[in-house]
């Protein structure tokens, strides 16, 4: 690979991740309402508690936040 474009896409692979985990959240946020939880036993953390939809919005907007920084960064936006 020529290494001018070596990692190239990788912040851009980033942006584009983020962008679908956001918008999952927000799907099941729509269809199931903001303090839904996810109701399968792998969705709970060690101590049983599980995120509602606001709290994983909220944790995926931050996410897509940082992505958009590193995007702007690296183009010089």
């Amino acid at each position: 690979m020529d290494e001018r474009f070596k990692n190239k896409g990788k912040v851009l692979g980033h942006f584009i991740e983020e962008c679908g985990e956001a918008l999952a959240a927000a799907g099941k946020t729509v269809r199931y309402g903001w303090e839904s939880v996810n109701p399968l036993p792998e969705a709970a953390d060690a101590d049983g508690n599980r995120e509602t939809n606001r709290q994983w919005l909220r944790r995926e907007v931050a996410d897509l936040e940082h992505a958009i920084s590193r995007l702007k960064k690296q183009q010089g936006w």
